[in-house]
């Protein structure tokens, strides 16, 4: 079982998005279904936050649901049993690098991992826009950019697993 922890700040926006659009690509995947278990975290988090209304409703819009997200702090034990770590920018990464230090090996940006670039990079390309207290278009135009790396994600994970 391959475990894929996506991390934001707060695991009430974009992690949470991220999390169900790639548990969803995996789910589709004919060789991925029951080999990847996705989890998220954030590493400023208020414990058992729901995720935002908005976040809620864009989830909805991809046929998703968020209802039952509780948020949770990414913590060092988190990272070690996680096989692939996925930062959502740069500040998030550097967070994750000072909570569990030992496990910089796995630590990834969520859209570099998604175009076959490994570790940390730095860069607005590698950045997913955060859109906590923005309006529903933020929101929007952020899963857009999630869904299309998660399904870049869940390819890349399909041609590893068959290597």
């Amino acid at each position: 079982m391959i475990k894929v922890l996506v991390v934001c700040t707060g695991n009430t926006c974009r992690s949470p998005i991220a999390q169900e659009l790639l548990d969803d690509a995996v789910d589709r995947s004919s060789s991925l279904g029951g080999k990847v278990k996705v989890s998220s975290a954030g590493t400023f988090t208020a414990e058992d936050a729901e995720a935002t209304r908005e976040a809620q409703e864009v989830a909805e819009e991809y046929g998703l649901s968020l209802e039952r997200h509780k948020a949770q702090q990414f913590t060092a034990e988190m990272a070690e049993k996680a096989d692939i770590i996925l930062a959502m920018d740069a500040i998030v990464y550097e967070q994750m690098e000072a909570i569990a230090p030992e496990e910089t090996k796995k630590m990834h940006m969520f859209l570099g991992f998604a175009n076959g670039v490994d570790g940390e990079q730095r860069g607005e390309e590698f950045s997913v826009l955060d859109p906590f207290d923005e309006d529903m278009d933020e929101y929007r135009a952020c899963a857009a950019q999630l869904k299309c790396a998660a399904e870049k994600i869940a390819e890349r994970l399909e041609k590893e697993i068959t290597e």
